[in-house]
């Protein structure tokens, strides 16, 4: 059914004085008002049409009636819908209810009706736009939360943007957000070249230090794909969690990459094959060798040729037409870095590196698994953890300044909607139009506007 709003706007400028900055600056401060009293309008006249329609069966038949008049049958204790379809119009209710919107507050004044029925008083528009009974906001209030809350925090979110929330109400928000509930569809392991995983510490309730953890995938175009994001759960089960997620899982297809964080050299074993990071490398060799005694001077060389044997670089372009001479380069720099690699763990023992050695035999096992899936299959794989270090960076910049005082919950919550929206933008637009349940039944448009003769100054 169309209708028609005409709005009247009166305005006047000094002729040769106003600047364009000025004019817009003044219609953004008409913005939201205009918008709420065009949402007013909307809905008083609906209201209008829905009350007419039940009141006049006579003229009105049971097909324009589809979908209008729903309520709870009177006095009954199982709350059933009543069949009836036919109202008295009792005026207004005495106090309008009050909505919370993405334009600010809404007082609307709501119909009463009286269902000739059952006897039941209710609001037939509340019914039609499936408000339920004790509701005080709509979501796309519930969206611009959200959205603020990914972009800063809580105290910035309030005075910054000037939406009309508590901080507690913001907070209720985000731990009862279904967020977790959803995004679980199966992934392929044919898309993938890689899956990585580690954590990240966070602050929460009274000053607990909890952990945050994330495992994402990699497509073969470089993309990122939330795999899940977890607060104080062990890997273990995450590890079963994600396993529900993969589908088509053929064994060692793709690398799993890690940092060498515990807990993590089995992780996905029947599905991927561990890789460790090896920028990760030559940094925990430092460490390790640190701890048998050497100082940087003395353990920097060690590590310079890590770096040297580990950097094998894999030549472009597709795998099937590479010369051969190509591919047997790769395979033998590949076979004499490993080589290398057993001989300075043969001297960190000799030399009473312990430490070093031990690090550095339990590194190598995992070091090159890029370049042997690479010489089986031809599949470029990474071989860092930069990529979910930067993912990492994206919520941290966000989280830890935010996450204070946060149950698990709600860290678990908003690090997902950032990871989804951020590197998901097509999933994250889609359930939230689900959401909003934006199905094509409302279209509005600027008809025309004119500028009206007024009086000349």
């Amino acid at each position: 059914m169309e209708q028609k709003i005409h709005i009247t706007l009166r305005f006047n400028l000094a002729i040769g004085k106003v600047n364009l900055n000025e004019i817009v600056y003044r219609l953004k401060e008409l913005q939201n008002p205009l918008m709420l009293e065009i949402l007013k309008t909307i809905l008083m006249g609906y209201d209008d049409i829905i009350s007419e329609r039940l009141s006049r069966t006579d003229i009105y038949p049971s097909k324009a009636r589809k979908g209008l008049g729903r309520h709870i049958r009177k006095g009954d204790p199982e709350e059933r819908f009543c069949r009836g379809r036919k109202i008295s119009k009792r005026g207004y209710r005495s106090k309008p209810r009050r909505f919370s919107t993405v334009f600010g507050r809404l007082d609307l004044p709501l119909r009463r009706a009286q269902c000739l029925n059952c006897g039941a008083f209710y609001s037939p528009l509340l019914s039609a736009l499936h408000v339920g009974r004790y509701a005080r906001k709509e979501m796309n209030f519930e969206h611009e939360v959200i959205e603020a809350v990914i972009d800063t925090n809580y105290r910035r979110l309030i005075d910054g943007r000037s939406i009309d929330i508590s901080l507690g109400g913001i907070d209720n928000i985000v731990v009862g957000s279904d967020i977790d509930e959803t995004f679980q569809e199966p992934v392929s392991t044919e898309d993938l070249s890689a899956i990585l995983a580690d954590g990240t510490p966070v602050k929460e309730h009274q000053g607990r230090k909890g952990e945050l953890r994330n495992v994402i995938g990699i497509s073969k175009a470089g993309r990122v794909e939330p795999l899940g994001c977890f607060t104080n759960t062990p890997w273990p089960e995450i590890e079963r969690i994600v396993k529900e997620r993969i589908k088509e899982a053929q064994s060692y297809n793709i690398p799993f990459v890690y940092d060498g964080e515990p807990g993590l050299d089995d992780f996905l074993s029947d599905v991927a094959e561990s890789q460790r990071c090896t920028w990760h490398g030559p940094r925990g060799l430092y460490h390790s060798l640190w701890q048998d005694g050497l100082k940087k001077k003395d353990s920097q060389p060690e590590t310079d040729k890590i770096k040297e044997l580990i950097g094998i670089e894999l030549p472009e372009g597709e795998f099937e037409i590479l010369k051969e001479e190509d591919k047997q380069q790769v395979k033998t720099k590949y076979e004499t870095s490993k080589s290398e690699i057993k001989e300075l763990i043969k001297t960190f023992r000799e030399k009473g590196y312990k430490h070093g050695a031990a690090y550095l035999e339990n590194l190598s096992n995992r070091l090159f698994t890029n370049i042997e899936l690479w010489l089986k299959t031809g599949v470029i794989a990474p071989k860092t953890t930069s990529l979910l270090e930067r993912v990492f960076r994206e919520i941290g910049r966000r989280l830890k300044k935010i996450a204070w005082g946060w149950s698990d919950t709600a860290v678990t919550n908003i690090s997902k909607m950032i990871m989804i929206r951020q590197y998901s933008r097509d999933k994250w637009e889609r359930y939230w139009k689900e959401k909003l349940g934006i199905k094509g039944y409302f279209n509005i448009e600027i008809s025309s506007v004119k500028l009206s003769p007024g009086t000349h100054f």
